[in-house]
């Protein structure tokens, strides 16, 4: 069994500090079992988890991959909710997004 741990030596520090894999899991679409693998070393983690996991936690792919001494903390305190909305919207097609920010913009204008 290879470890891949020390590719990305905060992956496992990132999701600790901001929710459990559960919750990570049912955000980026891939199972607990998956996210715990790619944590302990014993399977490599894709470059599209670990942009995922870099967007969900709002840090950069730099800070897991060990190139960047800090956390992004410009939004680092978002809530769980904001998070999953935020995933959710990344995931939208450009003219899906557009329809989104119209929406935010009426509702805003309702308030």
């Amino acid at each position: 069994m290879q470890n891949f741990l020390y590719l990305y030596p905060n992956l496992a520090k990132v999701r600790r500090g901001k929710m459990t894999q559960n919750e990570l899991s049912k955000l980026i679409g891939i199972s607990q079992q998956e996210i715990s693998r790619y944590e302990k070393g014993t399977v490599k983690a894709p470059i599209s988890y670990i942009c995922d996991l870099a967007d969900c936690c709002h840090v950069s792919v730099d800070y897991i991959l060990g190139r960047r001494d800090e956390e992004d903390s410009n939004i680092s305190d978002l809530n769980l909710d904001e998070i999953t909305i935020l995933a959710m919207y990344s995931k939208l097609s450009d003219e899906n997004k557009i329809k989104v920010r119209e929406r935010i913009l009426t509702l805003l204008d309702m308030q």
